[in-house]
């Protein structure tokens, strides 16, 4: 969905203007990658390898 639109479908759900401005900008932007990190600090602060989504939501539904 573009961004304005997305913007234009939180509004008619009832968030203020602005906010859904935020998150639709958000969403555009983690589509575009800005959140991926393979810095490897979630598993240094863990001690161990983090757990693929993938494989979390195989075992859950077991």
């Amino acid at each position: 969905m573009p961004q304005d639109a997305f913007t234009e479908a939180l509004v008619g759900a009832g968030l203020p203007e602005g906010f859904a401005a935020i998150l639709a900008d958000s969403d555009a932007k983690a589509a575009q990658g800005a959140l991926f990190n393979d810095s490897k600090t979630l598993s240094t602060l863990i001690g161990r390898p983090t757990t693929p989504i993938r494989d979390s939501i195989q075992l859950a539904m077991e």
